[in-house]
């Protein structure tokens, strides 16, 4: 239903629908049209992601033939929250562009002094098409020949949207609409991301204007869809002055996210998880399910399904894993990028040897290559005696990847996705790391010519889609394009980004938005997704940006060796009093349970006391949407009442008969709870409200 401007109040909306219906569930989105070969395009920009939408019911709210007539709701404000999110990639002609600004991005090329505070102004154009802003670059000399475009043939919409901007060196790395003389850029200092959308990128380009920090235009350039020929790259584009003189170059980084292109079921409003996040003790995570057994001891080969299975045995609450692809573009779980392939070395008589067991991974009999995952079917995978890649180096301190003689299936490695979720116990979470290869900052690539990003993430996203059922899943990734992609090609689960910072125990990326935890709290914040996964390193040297993540709102968790020690786990739930931690060996040293079993069986037990000879009437809501409403349900049947405040206050209820009215017993009731027995009284109001 499309709302119309109020025309004495002009940030006010309306709509009206006629309905049968006695319970209407709905959202508010805010959209736009573009136009491409394919016709009008309705792009969701905006939109309320709350993980219940806005109820109505009908015939309780009323009036006459009227509902809601006067009523009025604030966009992206709902029961005391604000959830927005942007919109998600919906069609195969749509695509999302983000170019990057960052490093000695602008060079000139006679200045023997760098220019300071330039600013870069960069709007998106259709080839086919004058730019709308009306810019061009102009010459002193020549005559252009007669634009033969005629207005009147084009499009009613744009097949471009507008551009926006987000300086992620900037205190706000939110996006917001371009100023009128662009961003100021300084080489190795900012960090500027701008974005647009178009339904026809194949006429899709550039206009670059640079400006002198007084505001005079110093020269200007086109990207066009030649020099953006991959969906993701770099491009140096050469800028001239008015005279057409070549006087300098900008480097342009840029990413095309396209639209999740795999059978999937369709994706709505009706759920989405992607932004929900309910606050309770933390989360404690299985590092790669029982915890790493290549380079430290674990009572379970790592990533494997009987791994994940001992960490939920073990009360995890969710089991983080590594994915990645074979060559066949089978989505399996595994951590390195590469394996080793024990090969036979060949006799001198040239006569083939047989070995005997013992000799089977000896460095006299045996040769090891090294091969990465992607270039292995998943069958050869199955089938090849391989072993960790830092196994011949390190054999006393790392576990062989294949053991000799049979395994049951539970026990071998690289087990496919989609067998993790339906073999590995329900009620455990998944933390699916997208393992994506990236620079180093040594110079070396973790793996060279790997998948193109969206051909590659839609294969673990469709997996995950078409399978995961009522799981609980978010995903995480160190490359922060995976997360982008992850984000904008789906709106229903969440997104981490995996952040290593300041560390002296592990390589670095080259890419500056990991460099530091901070870099990483701006980028999640303007990248729009749930949180950060921090080194846990780095955060033991300085805890602040913990502090800068919580006050953007963002969702916090902590990786890394030093949770080994359970004083740095103590550390960082009540101190820090991060949202989750990922660990090895969880639950080995302390019993624990996991808690969304335990949250269940809280709910079972509350709806059990207030079971007699009737169904109590509070039984008929499968949701309550806030502590108030979950009151008046109490009000309702006066046993339940009583029952809950005798179980959570062992004391007598403040009210034992009929006879106040209901407003003072739900005001006591609630109120009570909420101050003596806080903590309970949230629990509930999460069993019976929130997933």
């Amino acid at each position: 239903m499309t709302l119309t401007r109020d025309a004495d109040r002009p940030t006010r909306w309306r709509g009206f629908v006629d309905t049968t219906d006695d319970l209407v569930r709905f959202r508010y989105f805010i959209g736009y049209f573009l136009c491409g070969e394919l016709g009008q395009r309705l792009i969701i920009d905006k939109w309320e992601s709350f993980l219940h939408p806005r109820s109505c019911l009908v015939k309780a709210e009323q009036r006459g033939t009227t509902c809601r007539a006067n009523h009025v709701d604030l966009f992206g404000y709902y029961a005391g929250r604000k959830v927005v999110s942007e919109g998600w990639l919906q069609y195969d002609d749509e695509n999302q562009i983000l170019l990057r600004l960052h490093g000695n991005a602008i060079k000139f090329y006679k200045s023997a002094k760098e220019r300071k505070n330039c600013t870069v102004k960069i709007n998106p154009m259709d080839v086919r098409r004058r730019l709308r802003s009306g810019a061009q670059i102009n010459f002193s000399y020549g005559v252009d020949e007669e634009d033969d475009e005629d207005d009147n043939t084009a499009p009613p919409y744009p097949s471009h949207s507008s551009i926006s901007v987000a300086v992620l060196s900037d205190k706000n790395p939110k996006f917001k609409n371009q100023p009128d003389v662009g961003i100021t850029f300084n080489n190795n200092k900012d960090y500027i991301v701008y974005k647009t959308h178009s339904v026809a990128v194949e006429f899709l380009a550039f206009y670059v204007e640079i400006f002198s920090e007084e505001g005079k235009r110093i020269g200007a350039c086109y990207a066009l869809p030649s020099s953006l020929a991959d969906s993701c790259g770099q491009s140096q584009l050469p800028f001239i002055n008015s005279s057409g003189r070549p006087i300098g170059q900008i480097t342009v980084e840029y990413l095309f996210v396209r639209n999740l292109r795999r059978p999937i079921p369709t994706q709505n409003m009706e759920v989405s998880y992607s932004r929900h996040w309910k606050k309770r003790n933390t989360i404690e995570v299985g590092h790669r399910g029982a915890g790493n057994s290549f380079t430290k001891f674990a009572a379970a080969r790592e990533n494997t399904i009987y791994s994940l299975n001992t960490a939920a045995k073990n009360g995890a609450d969710y089991v983080e894993f590594d994915v990645q692809l074979t060559k066949d573009k089978v989505a399996v779980i595994y951590h390195d990028f590469h394996v080793l392939v024990s090969v036979a070395k060949r006799h001198p008589s040239g006569v083939p040897e047989v070995l005997h067991p013992a000799d089977m991974h000896s460095e006299k009999h045996i040769d090891y290559h090294e091969i990465p995952v992607k270039d292995l079917k998943l069958s050869q995978l199955k089938l090849l005696m391989l072993d960790h890649v830092n196994f011949p180096q390190k054999k006393e301190n790392v576990k062989k990847l294949v053991e000799d003689g049979e395994e049951e299936e539970d026990f071998k490695p690289f087990p496919t996705l989609v067998e993790a979720l339906t073999k590995v116990d329900p009620d455990v979470g998944f933390n699916v790391e997208v393992k994506y290869p990236m620079m180093q900052s040594n110079g070396e690539h973790e793996c060279d010519h790997y998948f193109e990003r969206n051909e590659f993430i839609d294969v673990v996203l469709a997996d995950l889609l078409n399978n995961a059922g009522a799981r609980r899943i978010m995903f995480s990734s160190f490359d922060p394009d995976i997360c982008s992609l992850i984000s904008m090609k789906q709106n229903k689960y969440p997104v981490l980004f995996l952040c290593v910072g300041e560390t002296q125990r592990y390589t670095r990326f080259q890419d500056q938005r990991s460099s530091t935890s901070l870099t990483a709290v701006n980028f999640a914040a303007g990248a729009d997704i749930m949180g950060v996964n921090f080194n846990s390193e780095d955060l033991l040297n300085d805890p602040y940006p913990v502090k800068r993540a919580n006050d953007f709102g963002l969702i916090t968790f902590v990786w890394g060796d030093d949770l080994d020690k359970k004083e740095n786990i103590n550390y960082f739930k009540k101190e820090l009093g991060v949202d989750g931690l990922i660990y090895d060996r969880i639950g080995e040293d302390e019993r624990r349970r996991n808690v969304f079993i335990v949250e269940r069986e809280q709910k079972r037990a509350l709806f059990k006391m207030g079971s007699g000879t009737s169904t109590p009437q509070s039984r008929g809501h499968s949701t309550f949407a806030t502590p108030y409403s979950f009151s008046i349900c109490l009000v309702k049947n006066m046993r339940i009442s009583v029952d809950i405040w005798r179980k959570l206050t062992r004391g007598t209820p403040p009210l034992q008969t009929r006879s106040g009215t209901r407003s003072s017993f739900r005001a006591n009731i609630s109120l009570k709870i909420t101050t003596v027995q806080g903590a309970r009284w949230s629990q509930i109001w999460a069993c019976c409200g929130e997933r």
